[in-house]
């Protein structure tokens, strides 16, 4: 009985894989086996036709040169365009046959076709595409391979792709070059040229009109406007004369280029015509149209590229910092987001929160007023001898921000910054600097206690007359036993209320650091109150004993 149940069960085993196999095994093979028109690798095609009612053109890939249009005129082709294409003449499927083997052509328009795609590769004899008529429907378009009398559909979306005039092949792109690599810029307008450059250390700065870091943002968006400007139209491929199109004595021009030479690419506007301005190209001598939008994008004022911020950097880039504080050196050091500790004067854990938010407010400490760092102005503004300097180590910076903080305005609603590598003073908002401690016991940490609660495992508040110790439940994690006065329960919520007092516990007033203080002379030899917590010693956390006395 057992041999012919088990029997059962392997032959039901069997049928379900088999399934399995014809369902999903056979559907795979059946899609990758799917029919195509031609037989074609992308890669292999050194050239293309295209005949339309309107003429036919002519695209080849040439050495060192790519995709170049090479008939009726000789221009670089669109890449991107080509490459929808191909990929679309590579993967037509006759899947939508309409007729296996068609006795006349002309029924749908192949015997004088309306497209004609031709597309060779090396010696091979090259792949034939004609397109007809559309279908009564206004579907799709009636197709074929040349010197196949089977007919089916292509959409009216691949027909698109194919039907492509010598102007939709051109390349629209007016300059070619990796903006990643570019280190300068130059903007030269009627009166006014700007110059910016890439430092070695990866600050944009201003060399001309006058010389300040740059604003990043700025020189980014010039750089990415020039490198991805498209003509709306190929105006003139051989003028004559640059004149009537303002391109004789350009409105303004832009320049890109980078320190090995390989990038120099200049572009030139002209006149504005309606919803468009003339535009040269310094890669070739055609005479473009593109959006009027385009000036305002190139034509840039030079104080948009004053940095507005008084100093480059991220708050989070920050490792290490020292500050002088008249005549105090502190050292910090940062461990995690949210762990800075003081190594110099003391060592001892720092004020996460003050060190965090100083560091933010001087990322965007905005620049109210530019002051040329004149001696007498350096002097006047008190960072001759500042009271305050700081020194931050930036990641992947050779050299640290250095910030000096001069004296401050007479309303007090300012003060006079400067970084010493710099010639100019800033005037910032006063309230930038609020989170500078006075002196080194201030950037000692505030909160007197720093655990988390779900490490604590032993819980003990000692009174006089009275003792209460909890513990944690080693297997029920979310469960605390009381071990005095009683054993017994606890409750849950009063242990984590607790843990709320101890946590938002932080000092108003550092009276010492003395580890020798006398504790008698503040009541500490004698506590009224001791809280003891034992925190860690699992899941790769440090055992630690916290004591508070008061």
């Amino acid at each position: 009985m057992s041999g012919g149940r088990n029997t059962i069960i392997l032959c039901g085993l069997l049928g379900i894989l088999a399934a399995y196999f014809f369902v999903f095994e056979a559907g795979k093979n059946e899609v990758e086996e799917i029919e195509r028109v031609f037989d074609l690798e992308v890669e292999a095609v050194t050239q293309i036709k295209i005949t339309t009612e309107s003429g036919s053109t002519v695209v080849e890939k040439v050495p060192l040169e790519g995709w170049q249009i090479v008939d009726p005129l000789r221009y670089p082709a669109d890449v991107a365009v080509l490459r929808t294409l191909l990929n679309e003449f590579a993967t037509l499927s006759p899947a939508r046959t309409v007729a296996d083997s068609a006795a006349d052509l002309s029924e749908y328009g192949l015997d004088f076709p309306s497209v004609t795609v031709k597309v060779s590769s090396g010696l091979s004899a090259p792949n034939v595409l004609l397109v007809g008529d559309l279908n009564p429907t206004g579907s799709s378009y009636y197709a074929a391979a040349q010197g196949s009398q089977r007919v089916f559909f292509i959409s009216r979306g691949t027909n698109n792709h194919f039907r492509k005039s010598v102007e939709a092949l051109r390349d629209r792109l007016l300059v070619h070059f990796d903006k990643d690599k570019v280190d300068e810029f130059v903007i030269q307008k009627r009166g006014e040229r700007i110059v910016g450059k890439l430092d070695s250390i990866g600050t944009w700065r201003i060399h001309e009109p006058f010389k300040l870091p740059a604003e990043r943002n700025e020189a980014i968006s010039l750089i990415g406007n020039m490198h991805g400007i498209k003509a709306l139209t190929f105006v003139d491929d051989a003028p004559k004369s640059l004149k009537p199109y303002g391109l004789d004595r350009p409105a303004v021009t832009a320049t890109v280029k980078s320190r090995d030479g390989q990038i120099n690419q200049t572009i030139s506007l002209g006149n504005v015509e309606g919803n468009s301005i003339y535009i040269l190209s310094s890669e070739r001598k055609t005479v473009y149209s593109v959006s009027s939008d385009f000036l305002s994008q190139i034509n840039r004022d030079s104080e948009l590229f004053r940095r507005k911020t008084a100093f480059s950097f991220r708050s989070y880039e920050v490792p290490k910092m020292s500050m002088q504080l008249g005549d105090e050196s502190v050292s910090l050091v940062k461990r995690s987001f949210e762990d800075w500790r003081m190594t110099s004067p003391f060592d001892m854990r720092a004020n996460d929160h003050m060190i965090n938010s100083l560091l933010d407010s001087l990322e965007v400490m905005w620049v109210r007023n530019y002051i040329p760092a004149s001696a007498a102005n350096v002097k006047r503004y008190g960072l001759d001898r500042a009271p305050i300097k700081l020194s931050l180590i930036i990641e992947n910076r050779p050299v640290p921000q250095d910030i000096l903080i001069g004296a401050t305005s007479e309303d007090g609603r300012t003060i006079y910054v400067q970084d010493p590598l710099e010639e100019w003073i800033y005037e910032v908002s006063s309230t930038g600097v609020k989170n500078i401690p006075a002196t080194a016991l201030d950037v000692r940490d505030k909160k007197i206690l720093r655990f988390k609660g779900y490490q604590v495992h032993m819980f003990e508040v000692i009174l006089p007359d009275f003792r209460v110790r909890v513990r944690r439940d080693q297997k029920q994690k979310t469960v605390w036993k009381m071990e005095a006065p009683v054993s017994q329960n606890a409750d849950a919520v009063s242990v984590g209320r607790a843990f709320d007092v101890m946590d938002s516990l932080y000092a108003e007033v550092f009276i010492t650091a003395d580890p020798d203080a006398d504790m008698a002379s503040f009541g500490l030899d004698r506590p009224y109150l001791e809280v003891t917590m034992q925190i860690g010693g699992r899941d790769d956390v440090p055992e630690e004993r916290l004591s508070l006395l008061v």
